[in-house]
């Protein structure tokens, strides 16, 4: 698979497993919905979670990605984190419309929850890609 069909694959594909690592080296994985945007990968997360605090020690990060509602055939997408901080909660709601594909039910009250539970944006810059299964 060339790196460019292995982004397609990405591209049609919302759900996966962000694998982070710990303060002792150890992988911490947490299922995750995400966005395609080019090379990189954008997941919502907010700065209270274990995957957040360990991103921002070590940005080393691995995505297993698998199309909606079944584990097969499945991608790995590793690369470097940057978290982007998101005060209005826009970039947000441009990942919500990307993943799928219209605008949250009530859009102001969206807004407020992102601004009230302090999300940001990781967004995964992809080094490494590869198929398996």
């Amino acid at each position: 698979m060339t790196r460019d069909q292995a982004l397609a694959f990405l591209a049609q594909c919302t759900h996966g497993v962000l694998a982070t690592l710990l303060p002792d080296g150890r992988p911490h994985p947490t299922p995750v919905v995400f966005g395609t945007m080019g090379d990189a990968v954008e997941i919502s997360m907010t700065a209270s979670r274990v995957k957040t605090r360990n991103l921002k020690r070590d940005p080393r990060a691995t995505l297993c990605a698998f199309p909606e509602g079944a584990w097969h055939p499945y991608l790995c997408a590793e690369g470097r984190a940057e978290l982007i901080e998101d005060p209005d909660g826009q970039r947000n709601l441009a990942l919500y419309r990307r993943i799928t594909g219209k605008d949250p039910g009530d859009l102001a009250e969206y807004l407020q929850a992102m601004k009230r539970e302090k999300r940001l944006v990781c967004r995964l810059m992809i080094e490494r890609l590869y198929p398996l299964g």
